[in-house]
Parts: C-alpha cells; sequence; structure tokens
C-alpha cells in the first residue's frame, strides 16, 4: 500500500481530471439554462416594454398636422318697415383672414397593449381641434346705401368669431382624416423604434 501511495500522479493527468470536471460543470450550467433561462433575461424583456408604454403615454395634446387657413367672409343685412324691405338700407362688409390652425389628439387618451413578443396596439384617440396661431383678420370692404344708417352696424368681432365654430373645426378634421392617421402611425412608429427596432406596431382609431 505504502509503495502504491508513495507514486507520484503524472502532471498531465491531473491537468486532465480537472479540465473534465469543469467541462462537465459547464455543460451542466448550459443544460440547466436551456430548459430555464436566466431570470435577467426576462427582467430585461419587461423592462423594454415598460419603456415602449411610459414613452407613447404623453400626457399633452400632440399636434399633428397644422393647416394655413385663408378666405374672406361677407355678412350682408337691411331694415325693413311693416315687413317691407327699405330700399338703400343695405349693409355689406367683407372680413379677410388667416391662421394656422392646428389639428391633433389628446396625448393622454391615447392607450398601448402589447398582443404579443415585441407586439403592440396603439389605440387612438378622436382627432381634435387644438387650436390656431398667427391669426390675421381685417375688414377690407364696406358696402353700404344710402339709408344704411337705418340698419344696425355689422360687428367685425363677431364675423371673426364666427369664422371658427364648431361645425367648421369638425369640416377641417373630417377633410383631413385619412393624412391624420398616417401621421399619428409615423409618429408613434418612430417613438417605439426608437427604444426597439424590430418592435410591431399596430393602430386603431376613434371614430
Amino acid at each position: 500500500m505504502k509503495g502504491v501511495l508513495a507514486k507520484r500522479v503524472p502532471v498531465w493527468l491531473l491537468l486532465v481530471v480537472a479540465t473534465s470536471l469543469a467541462l462537465g460543470g459547464t455543460l451542466a450550467s448550459l443544460a440547466v439554462w436551456a430548459v430555464r433561462p436566466p431570470a435577467v433575461l426576462e427582467v430585461e424583456s419587461e423592462s423594454l416594454n415598460t419603456q415602449v408604454i411610459n414613452s407613447v403615454s404623453l400626457k399633452e395634446q400632440v399636434v399633428l398636422m397644422s393647416l394655413g387657413i385663408q378666405g374672406i367672409d361677407k355678412k350682408s343685412q337691411h331694415s325693413q318697415f311693416l315687413g317691407v324691405d327699405i330700399p338703400g338700407s343695405d349693409r355689406a362688409s367683407f372680413l379677410q383672414y388667416s391662421f394656422t390652425a392646428k389639428l391633433g389628439i389628446e396625448g393622454k387618451d391615447v392607450r398601448i397593449s402589447q398582443t404579443g413578443d415585441k407586439k403592440f396596439l396603439i389605440s387612438v384617440p378622436r382627432f381634435i381641434f387644438i387650436g390656431r396661431s398667427n391669426e390675421k383678420f381685417e375688414l377690407v370692404v364696406e358696402d353700404n346705401g344710402v339709408l344704411s344708417f337705418v340698419t344696425p352696424t355689422i360687428d367685425a368681432v363677431d364675423m371673426a368669431t364666427k369664422v371658427l365654430t364648431d361645425d367648421v373645426q369638425a369640416t377641417y378634421i373630417a377633410s383631413n382624416r385619412e393624412l391624420l392617421m398616417t401621421q399619428a402611425q409615423s409618429f408613434y412608429t418612430d417613438i417605439v423604434h426608437s427604444i426597439d427596432p424590430d418592435a410591431v406596431v399596430g393602430f386603431e382609431f376613434a371614430s
């Protein structure tokens, strides 16, 4: 027995045994990883989804397009006596106007949901008239009859107010709906792809 123990184990044999043990441990770790991936990958994926959702959920109004509007509005009126028009009592005013109309959506009403791996559905609310800028109103012509003094003066401020009623705003939105949809898709797709270029984005729009 003493003779056996006294024998020296070759160095190369020790290296072979150590390498085999290390390789075996590595293979075992790979086998476990294949069955159950490390939790850290799931955390990264969840974090990515959260970033996408938080980035899309804007709180302020989003201007999707601006329209350059200009035109001339006419208003005329006259007086009557006992139900009969008074000749020469006519008043007519022509108001020239121009402004930039801003159309878009309420960012806080946008909803995003995950529909699959790297797939998102963005629900866009109804389009709205956000406001106007670069306003210019000018009374360019007044056409008054010889007896126009018996007819109330036309209010230019009232004319300017009626240039952009709710019905007119709705007309601007309806006539540009397709372009607004395209702009919304481009705007939110760019946001998502800035975080995950491989994400697939779908859209649904409120009527």
